[in-house]
Formats: structure tokens, sequence, C-alpha cells
């Protein structure tokens, strides 16, 4: 009796893990792309992340309003740094919400971004500098400043 529930127990373990494995492959689905306004968010070729153009956009459309926190450097550390943009003044710093820090940098950019202030704070207004296609990676120049502050060159 005890050899035949063994046998039992192993067969609807085996079928159990065999239907759950083939389930999650035939119905896992492709994470969905995160996109708000004109930008979608997918896996990018130059790092990581990136921005892409949800649709077509002409040369001088807005393309992103980034609400953002502007805090002293001395609240920014380790990775971060990385993603935050220089404030109004030399020991400030913006945190930019909403899509603004996913966008990579290139020597040749097709966006820049200028810090506009209204009634509820800072914001980044990040605008088209030509025509976009859709599709195409959205990427703005990081800045001279940028790199030599990491012992680096603009590429």
């Amino acid at each position: 009796m005890i050899p035949n529930l063994l046998f039992e127990s192993i067969i609807i373990f085996a079928t159990g893990l065999v239907v759950g494995v083939l389930g999650t492959v035939l119905l896992r689905k492709k994470a969905p792309k995160v996109s708000r306004g004109a930008v979608l968010i997918d896996a990018s070729k130059v790092a990581g992340r990136g921005a892409f153009a949800k649709r077509a956009i002409r040369e001088g459309d807005i393309v992103e309003r980034c609400p953002a926190l502007e805090v002293t450097d001395k609240d920014i550390g380790g990775e971060l740094l990385n993603y935050v943009f220089y404030g109004s003044a030399e020991n400030k710093r913006l945190v930019a919400m909403g899509y603004g820090m996913l966008f990579n940098h290139s020597p040749q950019p097709n966006v820049a971004y200028y810090r506009e202030d209204g009634p509820t704070g800072a914001e980044l207004i990040i605008y088209a500098l030509r025509d976009i296609r859709k599709g195409e990676e959205l990427y703005y120049n990081y800045g001279d400043d940028w790199w030599s502050t990491r012992g680096e060159t603009c590429e």
C-alpha cells in the first residue's frame, strides 16, 4: 500500500510540474511596454531602458513635461547621481519625475530640455530638436560637465 501511495504521489507531482511548466511557457505574455503620451519605454540598444517615440513627433513639439523635485547635491548619491539634472544653483539638483530620467545620451540629440518654474514647482520640459520618426529612440546630450565629473569625455 505504501509503495503505491509513494508512486502515485510522484506521478501527481511530476504531472503538476509538467503542466505548470508548459502552461507558463505557452500562456506567458510578453511584458507590456510602458507608455504615456508620445513616449514609450522599452529596451535600449545603448544602455538598459530608453525612451522611444510612440508616434511621429514634429520639431519643437513638447515630448514630455516632467515635474521635478529640487534637492541639494548632498541629498543625491550612488547610482541616482547619474539620473539627476542640474538645478537652479551650483549645489542644487533636479530629480525628474515621469520618464525624464530614462532618456539616454547622444552627442547628436533629437530632444533637449529646459526648466520651467510654475505654481506647483519646477518642471523639466523635453522638446523635439527636429522631426522624430515613430519608434526612434529619444536622446538628449548630457553635456560636457556630466562627463567630466565622471572622468570621461562625451562620445
